[in-house]
């Protein structure tokens, strides 16, 4: 004896159907997630191969990250860079920067701008401390190049409070 539904068809055909059905389901849900897997995506992001919120780029981790390769929230916004880490670090433009709105390149700290900057809120090329503008300025508050120690203007002073050149000591003037 065969079964037979309301509408005269047999129950064997639309177990069939059934199963067939559902079997491409599934098998399409496994394609879509080894896809997802392999994309390396999570998240809700701009632009493919990011994990975080709103990344745009390529390879970025965190909130709002731009370029590639960064990690943290709002990296390279709106210039591009690559491999910084913290909060803003490179907006506009730069890489290699570690710490919070550091521009330019491999800068580690608090607000640097240029290249090679350890500290806060240093301008130039390879200053180490806070408030230095120029280059090589190893200290407070340095302006010019090569001083070590407070408050000197010009190159090569080391101490504090000294203007010109040369100058070692405290508040060595050469006017």
């Amino acid at each position: 004896m065969q079964y037979q539904l309301a509408k005269g068809l047999a129950v064997p055909s639309i177990r069939s159907c059934v199963i067939l059905g559902s079997s491409l389901i599934g098998a399409g849900a496994i394609a879509m997630m080894g896809a997802g897997a392999s994309s390396a995506d999570s998240g809700l992001n701009f632009t493919p191969g990011n994990n975080g919120l709103l990344n745009s780029g390529t390879g970025n981790s965190g909130i709002l990250n731009g370029g590639a390769g960064n990690t943290g929230i709002a990296n390279n916004l709106i210039m591009p860079g690559f491999g910084n880490s913290g909060v803003a670090n490179g907006l506009l433009g730069g890489s290699g920067n570690t710490g919070v709105a550091n521009l330019g390149d491999l800068n580690t700290g608090i607000a640097n701008i240029g290249q090679f900057q350890q500290g806060i809120a240093n301008i130039g090329t390879t200053q180490l401390g806070i408030a230095n503008i120029g280059a090589g300025q190893v200290g407070l508050a340095n302006i010019g190049c090569a001083n070590g120690g407070a408050v000197n203007v010009g190159c090569g002073n080391l101490g504090a409070v000294n203007v010109g050149n040369g100058r070692v000591g405290i508040l060595r003037l050469g006017f």
